[in-house]
């Protein structure tokens, strides 16, 4: 069975050969980009996220949000485990408000002519606060190679850390050269959110992240 890392090596490498098939271009080394993997946190000390997945997003697309909290879950390092759960196709409002009041996030996949579709722009909107909320994922904005990344961002909203302009992965602007790895930067903002020691947590480390920060000398 492949290792932890192994398989974050994948989801990485998964993430950045998307960027280049959207250009053309062979834009990453994905054999430098890397997670640190600093001794785990105790079991027993984990507070468990769950994340429920809508039943609309195919296989493919459920693949690439499970890529997404798997890199998130190596970063947080056994203090906070998101757990994955398919929402039941049949899940009523009513359903979905008492997941929330019980502190679960819903992921939800919509289209532009959804309320949360409102800015133009966005490819996807978190709307919640620590007893949880919503990922609107506006599916026809983008294609399904850039779901991962889409995820890591929001996510990084679900745990708390806010837009960083000068920031990597949670730019408030989305890249397809960018954002496709959990950067120091990024970690540091989800630690103060959620009250975690930020040096025995992971984050990516590789060409154009000078300590979490895009670098452009």
């Amino acid at each position: 069975m492949a290792s932890g890392l192994a398989l974050l090596a994948l989801a990485v490498a998964l993430s950045l050969m998307t960027a280049a098939a959207a250009t053309g271009e062979a834009r990453y080394d994905v054999s430098a980009y890397r997670y640190t993997d600093r001794p785990s946190a105790a079991a027993a000390s984990a507070r468990t996220l769950t994340v429920y997945v809508d039943h609309d997003f195919d296989a493919t697309e459920r693949e690439r949000i499970g890529l997404a909290l798997q890199q998130w879950n190596h970063v947080l390092n056994g203090f906070v485990r998101l757990r994955p759960v398919l929402l039941p196709a049949d899940a009523s409002d009513r359903a979905m408000a008492q997941l929330r009041r019980q502190g679960a996030w819903i992921v939800a996949k919509v289209d532009s002519r959804h309320p949360a579709a409102c800015d133009r722009g966005a490819l996807a909107m978190t709307v919640g606060n620590r007893g949880g909320g919503f990922v609107y994922v506006i599916a026809d904005r983008f294609a399904v190679r850039d779901l991962t990344a889409v995820m890591l961002h929001e996510i990084g909203h679900v745990l708390g850390a806010g837009h960083d302009p000068q920031g990597h992965l949670m730019a408030p602007v989305y890249d397809g050269n960018n954002g496709h790895c959990i950067d120091r930067a990024a970690v540091s903002m989800v630690a103060s959110a959620q009250r975690l020691p930020l040096g025995q947590l992971n984050w990516c480390v590789g060409p154009g992240l000078d300590g979490g920060r895009m670098s452009y000398r």
